[in-house]
């Protein structure tokens, strides 16, 4: 699963057709004193590439993209699917555009 769309690199070129794979995840639950307390967080990552050739054929070669590296949902609820509500809210940040599922 993978997404592609346009992104902003840290250098501040503009890669369309970004290839966007996410590539760890973790959900835990909240037990503390504020507001967020027994609410579940999911944490995930994410690799970029220029596109899904690049992904395939050298890996190592990721974008460096600050402003879509990393992403956290906070929740009442348990995800029942913790990587498709990654990829979902992958889908609605606002530094990516042109958002669009690969499969």
């Amino acid at each position: 699963m993978a997404v592609q769309g346009t992104i902003s690199t840290m250098g501040g070129l503009t890669a369309t057709n970004a290839y966007l794979r996410i590539s760890d995840l973790t959900v835990k639950k909240i037990v503390s004193d504020g507001d967020d307390n027994n609410k579940w967080q999911l944490v995930y990552g994410v690799d970029c590439y220029v596109n899904a050739s690049a992904r395939n054929n050298a890996p190592e070669t990721r974008l460096a993209t600050p402003s879509v590296d990393r992403f956290k949902i906070v929740s009442d609820t348990e995800p029942s699917d913790p990587m498709n509500a990654a990829y979902a809210n992958l889908k609605t940040q606002s530094a990516i555009s042109n958002v669009s599922d690969l499969v």
